[in-house]
């Protein structure tokens, strides 16, 4: 089963954004009071964004700083990271870059995020097709992007199911082994869509589906390798999961097509 494992030694939710930020806070916390004793913040801000291609949590605390003392972000930045660790759990490297500083998430993450995102949603769409959005008659050509790549990740998924790809067992070691560029992106983008908040997700439901294009169109889901097979299927039903969830939030959704195909309604909670 895709989703009746459970993670050992990990606390719920250690693949979300929010926790993850949450636990930067508080690293940074660390470093705040080593460094700068009197810089006194409400909130550590935390955020997440795209740096050459690679996902990354990000940080502005070095231009607070900066401004309370009278020196560069940049001089800020070195001062804070010399009191944060190289590396941990959550992130395998931090970057500087013009005062901000960038956490670039860890394998480990990716994997239990990957695993968290999968566990968190629900799919029922198996028969959509161009018709159900109206043929992408719509006025905005990014809906009409965003419908068209839904529909073609149903397809997509029709296949993997006739082909029995998502019958596969994936244990936690298939999903560590999504680890290209364009697995890792869009494990990125589907997290920062299931944190985004009602008015700023076509936005991110538009990245999500670009990503997905990029990784199908460079990566084939069967692979001669069962388990990665079964990690790249399982990615494929997340994706559609919480894209259908997005277009349901926005209003995108056709919802006379949705009450037609519950009785084929699966939810992946419960997929053996």
């Amino acid at each position: 089963s895709f989703l009746t494992r459970t993670v050992s030694g990990m606390e719920p939710g250690y693949g979300s954004i929010a926790y993850t930020s949450r636990q930067l806070q508080q690293l940074l916390q660390k470093a705040l009071e080593q460094v700068f004793p009197n810089c006194k913040i409400k909130q550590i801000p935390i955020g997440t964004s795209f740096l050459n291609g690679q996902g990354v949590f990000s940080s502005g605390l070095a231009f607070v700083c900066a401004a309370s003392k009278g020196i560069s972000p940049a001089e800020a930045a070195d001062r804070l990271s010399v009191f944060l660790p190289g590396e941990d759990l959550l992130f395998s490297k931090i970057e500087k870059n013009s005062g901000y500083l960038n956490f670039h998430p860890s394998p480990r993450w990716y994997t239990e995020s990957a695993s968290f995102l999968l566990r968190s949603a629900s799919f029922s769409a198996w028969h959509f097709t161009g018709e159900d959005f109206g043929f992408f008659c719509t006025s905005s050509p990014a809906v009409a992007e965003l419908q068209k790549s839904f529909v073609r990740l149903c397809s997509i998924l029709r296949n993997c199911r006739a082909e029995g790809m998502l019958s596969l067992p994936c244990p936690d070691c298939a999903l560590a082994l999504l680890d290209k560029p364009q697995e890792l992106a869009l494990i990125f983008s589907l997290a920062r869509l299931a944190d985004a908040k009602s008015q700023s997700l076509l936005p991110i439901l538009l990245e999500t589906a670009r990503a997905f294009c990029f990784f199908y169109d460079s990566r084939r889901i069967w692979s001669p390798q069962p388990h990665l097979t079964a990690a790249r299927a399982a990615l494929c039903l997340t994706c559609a999961a919480w894209i259908q969830q997005g277009l349901q939030q926005t209003g995108l959704w056709p919802e006379k097509k949705f009450e037609k195909v519950l009785f084929s309604h699966f939810d992946i909670k419960d997929q053996g």
